[in-house]
């Protein structure tokens, strides 16, 4: 899959940026889709920086998607993904403070979650734009190692990067599951 998406970046380079953050958006959006095939793509066609760049867009946009998806529609759409009892406890009972730092911490760790916690966030209270800075905040560290790290191992051969990229999720598998039973 990553070679065929490759190639098609490769092949209309001037569309390529635009396709990209369109790719990456696609498997936030359409739970439980695996991001990190998009992340590989992103790395091999526009190295570390701009790859980053393009896949926080991406991400970002897939993100808002998903908390209007969420806010427009409710719970009938959501409650597929989201413990709606839990959630509505933690609406219930944290300040707007409160649920911006707890989003923060959320996307922090819980990156293989990020579609899930987006439509959470759209059956809250909480502001759009609240939601898409503690987004930004919460990711950017978790996205930067990828990029970073992955980009240096990507130069050191595709099973470095196969196994960087698989203990990269795991971990924050494993993180995201605590602390998703912990808030939500």
């Amino acid at each position: 899959m990553e070679e065929f998406l490759s190639s098609i970046l490769t092949s209309y380079p001037v569309l390529a940026p635009l396709l990209f953050i369109l790719l990456r958006a696609v498997p936030v959006v359409v739970a439980p889709l695996p991001g990190v095939a998009f992340d590989l793509v992103g790395i091999a066609v526009f190295g570390w920086q701009l790859g980053l760049v393009l896949a926080l867009i991406g991400g970002h946009l897939g993100a808002s998607v998903a908390f209007f998806i969420a806010r427009q529609f409710r719970e009938p759409a959501v409650k597929y993904f989201v413990p709606l009892q839990k959630l509505h406890e933690l609406e219930e009972h944290y300040s707007e403070r409160q649920k911006f730092w707890t989003l923060v911490a959320v996307r922090f760790i819980t990156s293989p979650f990020f579609d899930y916690v987006s439509y959470a966030a759209g059956l809250t209270r909480m502001p759009f734009w609240t939601f898409l800075l503690s987004t930004f905040i919460g990711v950017l560290p978790f996205s930067f190692i990828i990029y970073y790290f992955g980009g240096i191992i990507f130069n050191w051969g595709l099973l470095y990067t196969a196994f960087f990229f698989i203990g990269i999720a795991l971990l924050s598998a494993l993180f995201g599951k605590a602390l998703i039973k912990k808030f939500l």
